[in-house]
């Protein structure tokens, strides 16, 4: 039986390591995909569950910068075929504004922008048959929790954004984070649209899913200490009541997605099928969308 090779973004902590640790159980090898291959080393070292005897390779990947995409794009040659790709990898941050090595807004730029480029150029080379984009529950205004809420703008606002003198940093660059998740359900409209429109001998699935609020994983690397409190205290009241998730039971079904969903083009909460944001639905904002990340990167893809 031929192996099925997944790449996880993000895959050295949280939900993608335990999405790569629930993978290798199932006999997929992967391809960890991670800013720094040292600290994914250590995590696995660190990581009693993770069975070191199954199939998996550390390959550096920084999705903030366009040309590290394409070398790790451009690396993958001994792979003759990748069966799914799980973009997970996310980072958030909270007061002035950061910028990727392209100098966009770094939350759009990596979150979004960067699994774009990825999905992609990958599919220039490969007949991938399952995709999966994290997002979260954040996307929609409707959410229940107290951070700012998603606005979607044209591209150029949402690479390059400008200081809003009516609220604060910490508010915007959590909006940032939000639409930033709202952008992936968008583009895994709109990529399912695509494949349909083009009737391809190989279905690819795409879905996207918000795997819960996780306030405390590596998501936030890019606190400060005083943010990192500030979560971990929200993250104990949302469990108070009900609204937190953890990484080990989440990745469960993001490996539901790979393994064993037959849907495309949907939308799911953890284990279950879910109506996402009014916004993701909006064909002219996923156009727009693709459009103007095709306009960033100098590109076009999958055209219909």
């Amino acid at each position: 039986m031929k192996v099925k090779n997944v790449i996880v973004t993000g895959a050295n902590s949280g939900l993608g390591l335990w999405t790569t640790k629930y993978l290798l159980d199932l006999d997929y090898s992967v391809v960890m995909a991670c800013r720094n291959i040292e600290k994914t080393q250590k995590a696995i070292d660190e990581f009693p569950e993770f069975d070191k005897n199954k199939e998996f390779i550390i390959r550096k990947l920084d999705l903030a910068d366009f040309e590290s995409i394409r070398n790790f794009v451009d690396g993958l040659e001994d792979f003759e075929t990748i069966y799914a790709l799980d973009c997970n990898a996310g980072i958030s941050y909270e007061g002035p504004f950061r910028f990727t090595k392209n100098g966009i807004e770094e939350t759009f730029g990596t979150n979004y922008l960067g699994h774009f480029l990825l999905t992609n150029l990958l599919l220039e080379k490969y007949t991938l048959e399952r995709i999966v984009m994290i997002s979260s529950e954040l996307h929609n205004p409707k959410n229940k929790s107290p951070f700012a809420k998603a606005v979607f703008k044209p591209v150029p606002e949402l690479a390059y954004p400008k200081v809003d003198e009516n609220t604060t940093l910490q508010k915007q660059t959590q909006s940032f984070y939000a639409t930033s998740k709202l952008c992936d359900i968008l583009f895994t409209y709109e990529l399912d649209r695509r494949f349909k429109a083009k009737g391809l001998p190989i279905k690819t699935l795409v879905n996207a899913i918000n795997p819960g609020l996780m306030l405390t994983t590596n998501l936030g690397r890019k606190h400060t200490s005083g943010e990192n409190l500030y979560r971990k205290f929200l993250d104990i009241i949302f469990k108070i009541i009900g609204l937190s998730d953890n990484p080990r039971a989440s990745a469960k079904s993001v490996v539901r997605l790979i393994d064993a969903i037959t849907t495309s083009g949907l939308y799911y909460d953890k284990d279950k099928l879910a109506q996402s944001s009014a916004d993701s639905y909006d064909e002219q904002k996923a156009k727009a969308l693709w459009e103007g990340s095709e306009a960033i990167i100098g590109s076009k893809f999958l055209t219909k």
